[in-house]
């Protein structure tokens, strides 16, 4: 009797123990399935319109850049546009609505400001961001694939206290495409460059899964 109890015991036990092995590979393979989500989050709003310079707003401008920069996209992506009707939203505001998309990668879209010239571009990270290292990695993967347009071939890197980067909980860093105050950048960002640089966004978006 206790020969057939020990038996019991045994199978209820090899029983639990393929239960739970089978509840482990469902939940991983839902996670599998879960789609890549990017939030793209422009600049500045229809209020705070950041730079502007001889009429022209660094929140004009890019609006109309995030607005062709994803083409075909291929895979499970999900690419969300934060705020496109450009709500002024404080920075807390900002990061609450975006986390609350519960997105794997946050990239915050600017135009520098600088007396430096045309042709510049930068990605700006924090370190306090929870996700800092799979910032740096996506971040490179940006680089390489935006430096494949000659006219900004070289893109460089900081690290900064930048607070959105700090008050969302996913992945994030910031792009700095081209210098409100070069009228080359300005007038690249709005002609064909623009295209140029969907394309080799959209390159990167499409190799993030």
């Amino acid at each position: 009797m206790i020969i057939f109890e020990q038996i019991f015991k045994m199978k209820k036990y090899l029983l639990f123990i393929l239960i739970s092995a089978f509840s482990i590979t469902v939940k991983a393979n839902c996670e599998d399935l879960k789609p890549f989500t990017v939030v793209i989050d422009r600049g500045h709003d229809a209020v705070d319109r950041g730079a502007i310079v001889e009429d022209e707003s660094e929140y004009e401008i890019l609006a109309a850049l995030v607005a062709e920069i994803t083409g075909e996209l291929t895979g499970d992506l999900n690419v969300i546009y934060h705020n496109p009707t450009g709500e002024h939203l404080t920075i807390e505001e900002r990061a609450d609505q975006i986390n609350a998309l519960k997105p794997d990668l946050v990239i915050s879209i600017h135009m520098g400001f600088s007396d430096n010239g045309p042709r510049q571009a930068a990605i700006i990270l924090n370190d306090k961001n929870l996700e800092f290292e799979k910032s740096k990695e996506h971040a490179s993967s940006l680089i390489a694939h935006l430096t494949k347009d000659a006219y900004f071939s070289t893109i460089r890197t900081e690290v900064n206290g930048m607070a959105l980067l700090e008050k969302v909980n996913s992945a994030a860093f910031i792009l700095e495409i081209g210098n409100m105050n070069a009228a080359r950048d300005r007038y690249y960002l709005q002609s064909n460059g623009s295209k140029r640089v969907s394309i080799n966004f959209t390159a990167f978006l499409n190799d993030l899964n």
